[in-house]
């Protein structure tokens, strides 16, 4: 059972043991210290002399730790260092009446009711907050605060499917995303997982039966050095392909830098070889050999849908669609016709929207499909051009082929939300990561990405709602009209009003 020791220390004693400012960091009025077990073992370590007082068991104090969203975002705080906080607030003598502590992770922002505190000699800037019991009483669960996008995604004449963008080791951003809607309910309700370079990666994950945790865990498993995979080039390699380049030109189409699939399937084969997809695995990747893009699964692929899609192993599709343009190695994978050469899905698209409207135009046609709406859930980790302009990377070149790219992607991207937000049986629920940091082959980076997403995506959810509930109210009051408008948005975020404005026709 986690305790708390509340002890006695002879004078100067404590301050002359090894770690004392750690160990007896809370001290109270009474100048007895509180101490979770673990300080004390240090503490004892040390050989510094004290005497127990008393022993508070953790199911003894009126203090509640609560998590942001039901927890659908966060995992609960550890408990050596959830009773560091109970041992502070004991020591300040915070532990009267009814007490609810908010644990916000390891958050980049600390809320002006909040504090940071870890266990004695732990380094993580665990963040945490204390809410008024007022606010816990009144507080909705988070199904019945999302009820609008529950309706929405939850109705039997709508086809659900989640559709994950590019981002390279922004990828384990998505894993936040996954967790909110499978919080929601909306695990069940997803029939297609759709992917895109590293979004294809993420989603055949999940197609696997991965959960949300184990894709995020992979990321900080790739962070802390567990697994080894060569991203980018050095510039060694830069100078060395340049040059071969213009001395040996060469037919072979297997141009670029680095060849990121070995490392990959390695890291793919030790998750996915002994397990198959669980729902059909879509991922978009574009055909070098006839120049345009293309559809890959391992589904079987019935023949309305042979124009549009073609069937390739799940590992090989993915890996397919991650082979980042003139940066990596493409992807090769026979097919009937042939060694057909690929690259990064998002060059065309970057996230799958255009795709898997176009299977669903098609399955309806063929009467394979007798619903009456599509609902994409989809998740754009790729941020502006303007993110790489001040990037103080170490090949300039390099940033300037992502900045030239991200502005053809970013475009792309604008037109197809523009083209689907005119049709009334599409509806779009996006979530976007935003500005961070730009070079996002960088694996110190995938904490803060996976941060981000945890303290927006929830923000965006919240502002769908709201937008949800506005809409079905104007419509309410109306006997005609468009379901959608961009009248009533202008309190949103721009990007909100992307997603729910209906763009104008021409």
């Amino acid at each position: 059972m986690n305790q708390i020791y509340q002890i006695q220390i002879p004078d100067s004693a404590g301050e002359q043991a090894p770690g004392a400012e750690e160990t007896l960091r809370f001290r109270a009025p009474d100048g007895t210290h509180y101490l979770p077990e673990h300080a004390l073992t240090l503490l004892r370590a040390a050989g510094a002399p004290f005497e127990v007082v008393r022993r508070l068991a953790e199911p003894d104090l009126p203090v509640r730790f609560l998590l942001p969203h039901d927890g659908a975002v966060l995992d609960p705080p550890p408990a050596d260092v959830r009773m560091a906080v109970l041992a502070r607030l004991l020591a300040e003598e915070r532990a009267d009446g009814s007490v609810h502590i908010r644990f916000l992770g390891r958050s980049g922002t600390v809320p002006a009711d909040g504090f940071v505190l870890d266990r004695a000699g732990g380094s993580r800037c665990y963040v945490w907050q204390t809410v008024p019991a007022d606010d816990v009483e009144q507080r909705l669960d988070l199904e019945e605060r999302f009820s609008e996008l529950r309706a929405l995604v939850c109705d039997d004449r709508a086809r659900v499917v989640l559709a994950l963008g590019s981002g390279g080791l922004k990828l384990f951003a998505h894993a936040p995303a996954l967790r909110l809607f499978e919080g929601l309910g909306f695990g069940e309700r997803i029939e297609e997982i759709w992917g895109s370079s590293a979004g294809a990666l993420a989603g055949l994950l999940y197609s696997h039966g991965f959960s949300p945790h184990a894709i995020e865990q992979l990321g900080y498993d790739l962070y802390s050095g567990r697994y080894r995979l060569s991203l980018r080039p050095s510039k060694l390699q830069l100078l060395r392909h340049l040059l071969k380049d213009a001395l040996l030109p060469s037919s072979d189409t297997a141009a670029g830098f680095v060849d990121v699939a070995r490392g990959l399937s390695g890291m793919l084969d030790r998750y996915c070889t002994h397990a198959s997809t669980r729902r059909p695995f879509y991922c978009t990747a574009f055909n070098l050999a006839r120049c345009r893009s293309q559809v890959l699964t391992a589904e079987s692929v019935p023949e309305h849908l042979q124009g549009l899609i073609l069937q390739a192993e799940a590992r090989e599709a993915a890996l397919a669609s991650a082979a980042v343009p003139l940066l990596c190695v493409p992807r090769v994978i026979q097919h009937a016709e042939g060694e057909v050469p690929y690259i990064d899905g998002s060059t065309t698209e970057d996230v799958p929207l255009y795709s898997p409207v176009r299977k669903w135009d098609l399955d309806r046609s063929a009467g394979a499909e007798s619903r009456q709406r599509l609902v994409i859930l989809y998740v754009k980790l790729s941020g502006s051009p303007s993110a790489y302009t001040t990037h103080t990377g170490r090949v300039g070149k390099l940033r300037l082929l992502q900045t030239v790219a991200a502005a053809g992607i970013e475009t792309m991207h604008r037109r197809a939300v523009a083209l689907l937000q005119q049709r009334d049986d599409v509806e779009l629920v996006g979530l976007e990561l935003g500005e961070t940091a730009a070079d996002f082959f960088d694996t110190e980076r995938i904490p803060d990405f996976i941060r981000a997403a945890k303290e927006s995506f929830p923000i965006q959810l919240a502002e769908i709602e709201s937008a949800l509930r506005h809409r079905g109210k104007r419509n309410s009051g109306q006997r005609a009209g468009p379901r959608r408008g961009s009248a009533g948005l202008s309190h949103l975020s721009p990007w909100l009003r992307r997603i729910f404005g209906r763009a104008p026709k021409r």
